[in-house]
């Protein structure tokens, strides 16, 4: 395994809290070990009863309290995230990081000086997923002949660098270059739209950097097509999510006031798994444009090929207040 799943923290935990029953949540990628993690907890512990979750699971916005109480487990372990940033929890949950025992390659870093070189950089940002996070002073070492920033988290559960898919709190806006460090190309990406910055992302699963900045500049493009459409939108859906870490009522009624506010017809539809199929069902020829307030990933990485605009917040609140810079996003 490339990762490291503590398997005796998670023990102690249990032990801890006296738990018999308990569900074991991975997140996609992660899942694969899971039947290997149970068989080494078994090996350790005695009498209790372990469940593997097999329900998707996209973050710690997305932990199975619903799953667990049907059930009737005792203790959640979540695997391969720290806690979130807005919400934790209700039910006794345990998180485990899983942080990946991959190193960088000088060649690599050496790859990475190289596409960051047609930049110029004078000041450059390094931030990670967790599982890659504690690489980052060592990354730092390396690249000292520019002024480096690690950037803080939002909460105190993350590391320096840490950031999710939908947190840049630790990516500082003041820097020429972002170089980040996570496997395939999602969270460079998310870096990229949040920032409009030159984004380098280093994989350590495939052994390479690849500069994303072009990529990130079609996105744009497309999500900026998005937005003109919705400025001429005059009835809205937007979309309440109800996992339990994605439902944001505050949210859904700042929109819905905003967009009243406006002369606009709104319609609130709440969700727990959102696709194009979903939109579909739901879609009329005089629903215009929609919002997504669950996860602002889904608009920019799933439905962005959908029929009609289907915003994040972010993008929202660029066509309630008719002001299209700078690019809000993701919230």
């Amino acid at each position: 395994m490339n990762y490291f799943f503590d398997e005796d923290k998670v023990v102690e935990e249990i032990k801890k809290r006296n738990a018999k029953k308990v569900l074991l949540q991975f997140p996609e990628g992660l899942r694969y070990f899971s039947t290997e993690i149970v068989s080494k907890l078994e090996d350790k512990i005695k009498d209790v009863e372990f469940i593997i979750s097999g329900e998707p699971s996209w973050g710690a916005c997305d932990i199975a309290e619903d799953e667990a109480q049907i059930l009737g487990v005792d203790l959640i372990i979540h695997f391969g995230h720290t806690p979130y940033t807005w919400y934790y929890p209700k039910f006794p949950t345990v998180f485990i990081p899983t942080e990946s025992n991959l190193k960088i390659e000088e060649k690599v870093i050496d790859e990475t000086k190289e596409l960051a070189k047609k930049y110029n950089p004078r000041k450059i940002s390094l931030s990670a997923t967790i599982q890659h996070a504690k690489l980052l002073p060592e990354l730092k070492e390396h690249f000292t002949e520019f002024e480096v920033e690690i950037g803080k988290p939002s909460n105190p559960f993350m590391l320096d660098g840490q950031i999710l898919g939908c947190d840049y709190k630790a990516i500082p806006l003041d820097v020429d270059l972002h170089i980040n460090i996570s496997g395939g190309k999602f969270h460079a990406l998310g870096i990229g739209l949040y920032t409009g910055k030159p984004v380098i992302n280093i994989d350590p699963y495939s052994k390479r950097a690849e500069d994303l900045t072009n990529e990130v500049n079609k996105i744009l493009k497309i999500r900026y097509s998005k937005i003109m459409q919705a400025l001429d939108a005059k009835t809205w859906v937007i979309i309440q999510g109800i996992k339990v870490g994605q439902n944001r009522p505050l949210m859904v009624k700042y929109l819905e006031k905003k967009l009243k506010e406006k002369g606009y017809k709104v319609y609130v539809i709440s969700n727990k798994v959102l696709n194009v199929d979903t939109l579909r069902n739901i879609d009329r020829s005089y629903i215009d444009a929609y919002v997504v307030t669950s996860c602002p990933r889904l608009p920019t990485d799933d439905l962005y090929n959908f029929e009609k605009p289907v915003l994040t917040p972010g993008e929202a609140r660029m066509v309630i207040n008719n002001k299209l810079e700078p690019y809000i996003f993701p919230w």
